[in-house]
């Protein structure tokens, strides 16, 4: 059955500015403890994000791209077309842990350069930062104040970085300026974050498939060892799964014996045809959206409902998705 996701996220949004407009004074009051504010929100779906890429990275480099050069361009490939967040202000860059930048997604022109000595306006050596944290601690958070490409203005900006040690290089992202003060939901922060998690993964296929592989099997490889190893949301049930507008599984996060099967005849258990459904939903006009089912929580081993977000591989007609458990 299709969701009306939309709709009950909508309503929620509405009474969340409402109560978060109230008395500021009191806002403890109005807004229950286990809601999820946006800036905690975009905290999580940047950190998510880049873990998510720079595992699939690790994967690849320790298995089927071992070159440093291709590794490069494997990376700018991946990042180029990715960007998050309502104003696309989220993007990807790469560099090594000499600080040599070695992709980024708005500003190519830096590729190449060393950035060890950068500072802000403020004047932090904000790079230096990121390649300690990436060496020492495998990721966190760095703040500093650079241009925002939604903007083309200088704002205050919360890094994440994330280690990909195999190669001696790190993967960041961010967010900017001071997000307004809307609440969701335990579920509704959930649904945000499998989406923007969904659409970076899909969008950074859709470059590296066309950028980096020519051919089918290299490309059904690529997609496996891309998300073999990703897990997220605190109890690591969040994942991804992969088909062709066929039916057919090319990768799956937790479930390996599904890869290569034509499932275009599953149903679960309330008679849901949930292959064919997604695909209809990848093939709408927007190329994306949820739908709701039941299937197995790894984490449980149960089936249980789930609501699941799905995007197009751009110039692919493939789609990746994950989603949410609703028990």
């Amino acid at each position: 059955m299709r969701t009306k996701f939309s709709i009950v996220v909508g309503l929620s949004l509405v009474l969340a500015v409402v109560l978060s407009s109230c008395n500021n004074k009191n806002e403890d009051v109005y807004v229950k403890t286990d809601w999820v504010s946006q800036y905690t929100l975009d905290k999580t779906i940047v950190e998510v994000n880049t873990t998510n890429a720079a595992t699939g990275f690790e994967t690849l480099f320790q298995s089927i791209i071992t070159d440093s050069a291709q590794q490069a361009i494997l990376c700018q490939s991946f990042i180029q077309p990715v960007r998050f967040f309502d104003d696309a202000s989220g993007y990807y860059f790469v560099e090594t842990y000499r600080a040599w930048m070695v992709a980024h997604a708005t500003n190519p022109g830096l590729i190449g350069t060393n950035r060890l000595d950068i500072q802000d306006v403020n004047g932090k050596y904000y790079v230096r930062d990121m390649v300690n944290t990436a060496i020492y601690t495998g990721n966190g958070f760095i703040e500093y104040y650079f241009s925002n490409p939604a903007t083309s203005l200088t704002e205050r900006k919360i890094g994440f970085v994330k280690s990909i040690p195999s190669a001696q290089l790190f993967i960041g992202s961010g967010f900017y300026g001071d997000p307004l003060s809307f609440y969701y939901t335990p579920n509704e922060a959930k649904i945000k974050i499998a989406e923007e998690a969904t659409r970076s993964m899909a969008l950074g296929m859709g470059g590296a498939l066309s950028g980096y592989y020519s051919d089918t099997a290299n490309r059904v490889e690529f997609c496996r060892k891309m998300i073999d190893f990703v897990r997220f949301f605190d109890d690591q049930s969040g994942y991804f799964f992969m088909y062709d507008f066929n039916c057919v599984n090319l990768a799956h996060g937790t479930q390996k014996e599904l890869q290569g099967q034509k499932l275009y005849d599953y149903q679960d258990s309330r008679g849901n045809y949930v292959i064919r459904e997604l695909v209809s939903v990848a093939k709408n006009v927007e190329g994306s959206g949820f739908y709701e089912y039941w299937w197995n929580n790894p984490v449980t081993g149960k089936e249980e409902p789930k609501l699941a977000f799905v995007m197009k591989i751009p110039g692919f007609d493939y789609f990746i998705g994950s989603g949410i458990y609703l028990q």
